[in-house]
């Protein structure tokens, strides 16, 4: 332990004898590089943690690339005819949600489906969630901006959900602007990291 504080001294002694011989415009920056050095040891250059995922909410605005998404309400289904016909012992989990697409030119569906999953049921959950207008069960392919839908979310799992709340989660989807060496670029990407979570209450209709 002596020998690590006697260390960690004479590397501060050096850093600031370094620093004290440099010009005036490149003492702020030598400063704060000198006192990350000469902290190395003792943990000054230790990886900062993630932040946790933000917490979702029934009826709470979150962003998910270019949508603007508020979750209603968590629905449990034995169908959701003519859409979505599962077989008698599987059953059809909706996120009932507004969705609005905030950018300013058309998108696909699949930029919010393929980040958006639900967990904690005790059951299958089969693929991406397909999206569906409330209204008349029609599928939904692509947004056009500025304006807001009802959507049906739905995912098909292997039996009844277990318990009375869903874990639902978003990946972070960032922006990948135009690149000489991007192969797609001015797109929307997601990112293995997720961005949202919250257990929502699960409402049951027959």
């Amino acid at each position: 332990m002596g020998e690590n504080v006697a260390l960690g001294r004479g590397v501060l002694r050096r850093a600031r004898t370094y620093v004290s011989g440099r010009p005036t415009t490149q003492k702020a920056g030598a400063g704060v590089a000198a006192a990350l050095l000469a902290s190395a040891p003792f943990g000054g250059l230790a990886a900062v943690p993630e932040p946790p995922p933000g917490t979702l909410r029934l009826g709470q605005p979150i962003q998910v690339g270019p949508y603007e998404m508020v979750i209603d309400q968590v629905v449990e289904l034995p169908d959701l005819a003519p859409a979505v016909t599962p077989q008698p012992s599987e059953r059809v989990l909706v996120l009932d949600a507004h969705v609005t697409l905030t950018g300013d030119r058309p998108e696909y569906a699949v930029t919010l489906t393929n980040h958006v999953t639900v967990a904690g049921g005790g059951v299958e959950v089969e693929g991406r969630p397909s999206l569906y207008f409330v209204e008349d069960s029609s599928r939904m392919s692509g947004f056009n901006p500025g304006l807001t839908y009802r959507l049906a979310l739905t995912f098909t799992t292997s039996g009844p959900w277990q318990g009375d709340v869903v874990t639902v989660r978003t990946n972070l989807v960032e922006f990948r602007e135009e690149d000489r060496q991007t192969l797609d670029p001015d797109a929307w990407v997601g990112r293995d990291e997720v961005e949202w979570q919250g257990s929502l209450p699960l409402v049951r209709r027959t």
